[in-house]
Parts: C-alpha cells; sequence; structure tokens
C-alpha cells in the first residue's frame, strides 16, 4: 500500500533526527524568534500538538550544508 500522506514531525522526533533539543525548538516558535527568522515552519493542528512538515525540515537541513573549502590537507 503506498501512502501519499506527507510526513509529519512531532517535536520529539525531530530533536532526536536532527540532535537539536526540545527546548530549542520550542523557543524557534515563539514570535520573537520567528520575527528574528530563527528556526523552521511548523503547523499547530490544537494548543499542545505541534507538527513539522517533511519538506521544511529537509529545507532547514538543507539551509545549513557547511561545502567545504577547498585546500590542501597539509
Amino acid at each position: 500500500m503506498n501512502d501519499d500522506r506527507p510526513r509529519l514531525w512531532t517535536p520529539s522526533e525531530l530533536a532526536d533526527y536532527t540532535g537539536i533539543p526540545i527546548r530549542t525548538l520550542a523557543d524557534w516558535r515563539t514570535e520573537r524568534a520567528r520575527s528574528r527568522g530563527l528556526g523552521l515552519p511548523f503547523v499547530v493542528l490544537s494548543s499542545h500538538n505541534i507538527r513539522y512538515r517533511n519538506e521544511d525540515v529537509e529545507a532547514f537541513i538543507t539551509s545549513h550544508l557547511v561545502a567545504p573549502t577547498g585546500g590542501s590537507a597539509d
């Protein structure tokens, strides 16, 4: 059976996957942090039911990619 529903991450799952503490994810959901461009988009299903869309998680990770600069290993 093919399940085409979008993947939604709980804060706990996202913390386990990325190593970002749950408290940091919660801090990033505040109005102040969002106004400063911190964190990643989230979905509020109810006051205690927060989720993160898979495409937003992957975009966040990609945006933090650091490429090698080259040079010698000497």
